[in-house]
């Protein structure tokens, strides 16, 4: 029985130290994404156990961001339009509040289409001093409109934004001009926006424009930016890798086709992420909405 105590201590300490070292190395790769562009606005997306240390707020880490994001806080698990179980929203809301008590923004997806539903997401957001959104379906593939209404002041950082655009799949709009033309007539304070389309990107000129609100008052526009899964539509797929993977891609994301979970402390992962962002900060974006973070919790 001693035997068996002991080997159940040693499994559980190494279990233990993986988690740890994998959320190490999500860590040193964004922090690399912050180092290589120090004045971009950050926010990550899910995954919110990444700032803590055994429950501990790590602050030094915490400085790397300026705000966090939730999916399905409130609305969104188990369906659109379902609410999340009440456990799973108190472990959810206790890393996010402690958060947001440390001067972090902190943003709240929520999956709903139905209108009874939108009052109690801003009513909930609100008792929590969040910014939420009710995104009308999980692709997460068109306009919608705000809980909060028209913000007619200038918003200049995280802290200004009262309502926010979540658009991550244009692939409806026929063209990248039909998508920043319905972008542009918008008066959305925030646009986390997926700032391509079938491999063609919006120009520098046109993500200036898109920082003006229809009503003429100034925005923030931020890039989604997948970090801990590859995507077989970027421009940085290599079509060769369909019929031999690159030992840093472990697996595709069943629940996502055509999205791969990887190895992202690898190093030609963190070279194409290196790249990936500098094509992001050549089109001027304001910043990067860092999704799949949580993909440490899959080591």
């Amino acid at each position: 029985m001693k035997k068996v105590v002991v080997f159940f201590f040693i499994v559980l300490i190494s279990s233990l130290k993986g988690d740890e070292i994998s959320k190490m190395k999500m860590r040193e790769l964004i922090k690399q994404i912050k180092n290589q562009s120090s004045d971009k606005i950050l926010v990550t997306q899910n995954g919110t156990n990444i700032f803590f240390n055994e429950n501990q707020l790590d602050e030094t880490f915490l400085k790397n961001v300026d705000g966090v994001s939730q999916e399905s806080l409130f609305y969104g698990v188990g369906g659109v339009n379902v609410a999340t179980p009440l456990e799973e929203r108190k472990y959810l809301l206790k890393n996010l509040l402690e958060l947001e008590k440390n001067n972090k923004v902190v943003f709240s997806v929520n999956y709903a289409n139905e209108r009874k539903l939108r009052n109690i997401i801003l009513k909930d957001t609100k008792k929590y001093n969040f910014i939420g959104e009710a995104i009308p379906n999980y692709s997460a593939n068109s306009i919608f409109q705000p809980l909060q209404k028209e913000n007619s002041k200038d918003v200049k950082s995280l802290k200004d934004v009262k309502n926010f655009l979540y658009l991550l799949n244009p692939e409806k709009f026929k063209t990248l001009s039909d998508y920043y033309r319905i972008l542009k007539n918008t008066d959305f304070d925030l646009l986390i926006i997926e700032p391509s389309l079938n491999g063609e990107f919006l120009s520098k000129e046109q993500i200036e424009n898109l920082k003006i609100r229809k009503n003429g008052t100034k925005r923030l526009v931020i890039s989604y930016f997948s970090i801990g899964e590859a995507e077989n539509y970027r421009e940085y797929w290599n079509k060769s890798w369909e019929k031999k993977m690159p030992s840093w891609i472990v697996k595709e994301n069943e629940n996502w086709p055509g999205n791969y979970i990887i190895k992202y402390w690898d190093l030609d992962w963190k070279n194409i992420i290196k790249d990936y962002q500098k094509k992001l900060d050549s089109i001027g974006v304001d910043g990067y909405y860092l999704d799949t973070i949580d993909t440490y919790e899959q080591f």
